[in-house]
């Protein structure tokens, strides 16, 4: 099949050379300035597609897509990489409408840096007219250094520099609430960025991408807000230390074993430490190892109704009515027969002996053979 992106090819290009054109979307300044930071901090995820026009000698490409990031590094100085494409002005149009449509979405934790680095611009275009953006970057310094000396509390520092935020962007865009809302910047999404900004990505840059990276966390805002609500610093990354040490573990386990029950510092009880690390380490076991392991399981209950509470779950969760035991060992005998003959489950050496063994307990009364 043959596409605008058949023959593309990907190459670097100063962004003074780009001609932008007439666009569909509409540029923001401030959004374009927080790109730009972004792309020379981390480097650039997404190239832009340019066409060629010859018979312009100053900027012989002429921009499809990437508006923001080729304005940011103009903005930056850098250099850009693009893809050239080709094809129809209709399909150029459709291939600018398309990619915003279908936009490769923020994980929480690129999004906040990206909200950040979003309002900071803003905060400078205003700061610039005044002649105060040393001053301004100050006070929002001092302010952080105050929650880590006790000072003040983290909700209010977040409280106070949400407030001062939302009131610089509604002054360089103008917007209404429903303007932000509808721009993903509602003051709720700001505070919600701004807290994984200040209180994980800002005190720990080297460990963001790996946090980012995993599979329980990384791409859950719920459970990284609450590694934020962690008062201390050092706590803080005791819980992503844990977290980047077990990629299974969810943010309450990972407290748990940092010694936070949660976010408000209550030590964990034994009993809570004793069910993280059960669940932990059974949740380490493949399914052949915890068949090996269930009779050494089941022998630790301490009374015959953990048993029974045990047998009943495990009932409702297999969608089976309780038998007894003959029934029971019968019902497994006829899957097990069911499944040799059929061949579409293997069925081991171990599975063949523990079935034996059941129905030999159940029907005759006898120990099943190896049993002490």
């Amino acid at each position: 099949m043959n596409t605008l992106l058949s023959n593309a090819t990907l190459f670097e290009l100063d962004p003074l050379l780009v001609d932008e054109g007439k666009r569909i979307g509409f540029l923001h300044e401030d959004k374009a300035a927080a790109i730009g930071r972004l792309m020379k901090i981390d480097g650039q995820r997404d190239p832009i597609k340019v066409v060629k026009q010859p018979k312009n000698d100053a900027q012989p490409w002429r921009l499809v897509t990437g508006m923001h990031r080729l304005i940011g590094a103009r903005m930056e100085v850098i250099p850009v990489w693009a893809i050239e494409v080709s094809g129809k002005p209709e399909d150029l149009a459709d291939l600018e409408a398309s990619e915003n449509l279908h936009r490769r979405p923020l994980g929480p934790l690129e999004r906040a840096k990206f909200t950040a680095a979003l309002v900071q611009a803003a905060r400078d275009r205003i700061a610039r007219v005044h002649g105060d953006i040393s001053h301004q970057r100050l006070g929002i310094k001092l302010r952080w250094e105050r929650v880590k000396a006790h000072e003040m509390r983290p909700d209010e520092a977040l409280t106070e520099e949400v407030n001062d935020t939302c009131a610089k962007i509604a002054q360089v865009y103008g917007w209404e609430e429903s303007v932000g809302e509808a721009l993903g910047m509602s003051r709720r999404a700001i505070h919600n960025d701004l807290n994984l900004f200040r209180l994980i990505i800002e005190p720990f840059p080297a460990m963001i991408e790996p946090l980012a990276n995993h599979p329980v966390v990384g791409g859950n805002a719920s459970q990284l807000r609450l590694i934020a609500q962690v008062r201390e610093e050092a706590d803080r990354r005791r819980v992503i230390e844990a977290l980047l040490a077990d990629t299974e573990l969810s943010a309450d386990d990972a407290l748990i074993q940092a010694d936070l029950a949660n976010a408000k510092g209550r030590k964990p009880d034994g009993h809570e430490k004793a069910l993280a690390a059960v669940v932990g380490n059974l949740g380490r076991l493949n399914a052949t190892e915890q068949k090996r392991l269930v009779p050494q399981i089941v022998g630790h209950f301490k009374s015959d109704e953990v048993k029974r509470q045990l047998r009943d779950l495990l009932n409702r969760e297999l969608k089976e009515e309780v038998a007894g035991s003959a029934t029971a060992a019968l019902q497994t005998a006829f899957r097990v027969i069911t499944a040799l003959i059929d061949g579409d489950e293997q069925v081991d050496d171990d599975t063949l002996a523990d079935t034996a063994g059941a129905l030999q307990s159940a029907l005759f009364g006898l120990e099943p053979k190896g049993s002490n």
